[in-house]
């Protein structure tokens, strides 16, 4: 791990090697209930209500949801993506859904795994199609401030994940809005003046 910012305090030995002083070892267990998504592909399609996470990079949709609140997902098998969302949505049954119980924290466990994905998914099982099991996310050991709560990036990373979904919701609005208009700009139901040079 990298603690550049840190080099001026006290340090001392950890599983994990020299962490800043104060900090402890956890598991990322600790911060969050490692749920499987239970629904298959069929489920998902280009239209319908709330987004369907699959291990795919591309974000689906569907009419249904099972799950609800500020989520991490994680892509159990393929290129073993992350991402994340707040809201209601449905998951593949590969796709592993964390749920922070404190919901404050989600943005810097965003954080915190995804810049720790190749280590956690480094022992994967399988020859043709590589996966990871709940234990490879619940046991991964990350160093962390003993009272993270504390911690005063907690809420500049809580202010990133505001914002971008204040930009996704905005990207879903204009494209709604776009999908809408530009069939009936094509059929000439709507007329778009042009201007005389």
């Amino acid at each position: 791990m990298n603690f550049d910012p840190f080099q001026e305090g006290e340090f001392e030995d950890s599983e994990l090697g020299r962490i800043p002083k104060g900090w402890r070892v956890v598991e990322l267990g600790e911060f969050f209930p490692v749920i499987t998504g239970k629904k298959n592909a069929n489920v998902s399609s280009e239209i319908g209500k709330y987004p369907f996470f699959s291990c795919s990079q591309d974000v689906a949709w569907t009419d249904d949801y099972s799950f609800e609140g500020n989520a991490i997902l994680v892509a159990g098998n393929g290129d073993f993506n992350v991402k994340w969302y707040k809201g209601k949505f449905e998951a593949y049954q590969r796709t592993y859904v964390l749920i922070p119980y404190n919901e404050r924290l989600t943005g810097l466990l965003f954080a915190a795994i995804k810049f720790s994905l190749d280590k956690i998914t480094s022992g994967h099982r399988g020859s043709v199609i590589k996966f990871i099991t709940k234990g490879s996310i619940e046991n991964f050991k990350i160093a962390m401030p003993s009272k993270v709560e504390d911690f005063e990036i907690v809420s500049t990373f809580e202010t990133l994940n505001n914002k971008i979904e204040f930009n996704n919701n905005q990207i879903r609005t204009l494209t709604d809005i776009r999908d809408s208009l530009l069939p009936k700009l094509m059929s000439g139901e709507i007329l778009v003046p042009i201007e005389e040079l």
